[in-house]
């Protein structure tokens, strides 16, 4: 087997971490624990090949240990998967809730509101297919698109709401917290592809 099979056969930490700067390098051993246990050992062999630390035991000094920052509204993901895997789950629950404005807009078909139900359908498909776009990557314009979407929605059901005789408190308050849901969904999804740190996890 040659050299170059057994580098494709390792995991990607292996050749990306020795070529990482000292910053980099730095904060991955302070985040050390958020890593592969043989990535970890990689960073921590390899500052000490550049003389940033002198033996592992440094590493229980304060300024390799990472402060706890509580609870946190977005909390960072360093691991890779799990990364990977909470964009999937935000996608795949935007790709659902596209599923009631296609459902919706079919019922006013069927009522002959044909303008509104057509566009309702079409919007609905559009905000399904900006959504899908999170599954492989966060897709920076397709966040924007889905914002676009969310806000023309507010506004439709805003005008649905006052086109009511007697709103009640829960006319206002499922559509809020619905709201506030998704613009949560789709702050965190640009959050965890801003400046995603390398986390060595990739294999």
């Amino acid at each position: 087997m040659s050299n170059t099979e057994i580098e494709k056969q390792q995991p990607k930490f292996y050749t990306t971490i020795p070529i990482s700067s000292d910053e980099e390098l730095l904060a991955i051993l302070k985040k050390r624990k958020q890593y592969q246990p043989e990535a970890a050992q990689v960073a921590i062999n390899e500052a000490i090949k550049r003389g940033l630390i002198h033996s592992e035991q440094d590493l229980f000094s304060e300024k390799y240990q990472q402060n706890s920052s509580g609870y946190l509204l977005f909390p960072a993901i360093e691991n890779e998967r799990a990364r990977n895997k909470t964009r999937k789950s935000i996608a795949r629950i935007l790709l659902l809730a596209g599923a009631t404005p296609v459902i919706w807009g079919a019922i006013k078909v069927l009522e002959d509101q044909l303008y509104e139900g057509v566009l309702l359908i079409v919007l609905g498909g559009v905000w399904m297919f900006a959504a899908s776009k999170q599954f492989k990557s966060v897709d920076v314009k397709s966040i924007y698109l889905l914002s676009l979407l969310l806000a023309a929605a507010v506004a439709y059901i805003a005008k649905i709401i006052a086109g009511l005789q007697n709103p009640v408190f829960m006319d206002f308050l499922i559509p809020s917290l619905l709201l506030l849901f998704f613009i949560y969904g789709l702050v965190y999804i640009r959050r965890l592809g801003a400046g995603e740190p390398f986390s060595g996890n990739e294999e």
